[in-house]
């Protein structure tokens, strides 16, 4: 998986070039920007640009990723978050590129796609996230939680992690919680057991009653924590796979599917 950030470097904006960097990720062009902040020329937001790329210590202007890194080390409030949104692959891994400064001259390089194949990606992933520019593309991923440091965004990004042309990924079911949204995937041939780890029983009760009985996600349990501090384990598909416990995890179930149906 391409890294967002190659060091994310901690940086306050001077209010001036925060600015300039929130219209970009709004969408606002150039010229725009310039009749906005009353800057003269377009020269100066270049320029602006510049000093932003600087003080976050990347080594050039990419606007994908002066968004990106800007929502990220806090120097730009990120935007507010709205329903999740599930892309397929080739959408997921471009976004992922942009934010991490690589063109689309170069992304299409990588996967070995003609110019019109990934100009034609582009408009298509845009036109799904209605974002009219590059940067601003950036900024619905974080709304839509494709991008971010939402649980929904983790458990994207390693569900892509584990099998990058994963077909699972456009069949997952998107959990509704208290405390944010969840991503889960059937568990097939390739992973016969998948789990979410969520850290309240009461909310994993209520993630594995969202689970049960569809197609992909039985025999459903839940297994507890050996000790406090440690998340409840909700789990499905083939349980002798998930047997013995790992990773701080108890041996006894807390719930088992007949319980599951009655609780």
């Amino acid at each position: 998986m391409t890294a967002l950030t190659p060091s994310l470097v901690t940086a306050s904006l001077p209010p001036l070039e925060r600015q300039v960097l929130e219209l970009i990720a709004d969408g606002h062009r150039d010229p725009e920007v310039v009749a906005r902040l009353g800057l003269g020329t377009v020269a100066r937001v270049r320029y602006r640009l510049n000093q932003i790329a600087r003080r976050f210590g990347l080594e050039a202007v990419v606007r994908p990723q002066l968004v990106h890194h800007g929502y990220a080390c806090g120097a730009v409030p990120p935007p507010p978050l709205l329903h999740p949104l599930l892309l397929d692959a080739d959408a997921f891994d471009l976004i992922r590129a942009l934010a991490a400064g690589k063109t689309l001259t170069a992304y299409a390089r990588r996967r070995a796609m003609t110019s019109y194949q990934a100009t034609y990606l582009m408009e298509r992933t845009s036109a799904r996230l209605t974002a009219t520019t590059r940067p601003s593309l950036i900024r619905h991923a974080w709304q839509r939680q494709i991008l971010g440091p939402s649980p929904f965004a983790a458990d994207l990004a390693a569900l892509h992690a584990q099998r990058p042309r994963l077909p699972e990924t456009g069949r997952g079911l998107i959990v509704p919680l208290l405390s944010g949204y969840r991503l889960a995937a059937p568990a097939t041939g390739r992973s016969p057991t998948r789990h979410l780890d969520i850290a309240d029983g009461e909310e994993a009760l209520v993630a594995a009653r969202f689970l049960a009985d569809r197609e992909g996600y039985a025999p459903l349990w839940i297994v507890k924590p050996s000790r406090p501090g440690l998340p409840y384990r909700v789990s499905w598909g083939r349980r002798d796979a998930a047997a013995q416990p790992r990773h701080g995890f108890a041996a006894d179930p807390v719930l088992s599917p007949d319980r599951l149906r009655s609780a």
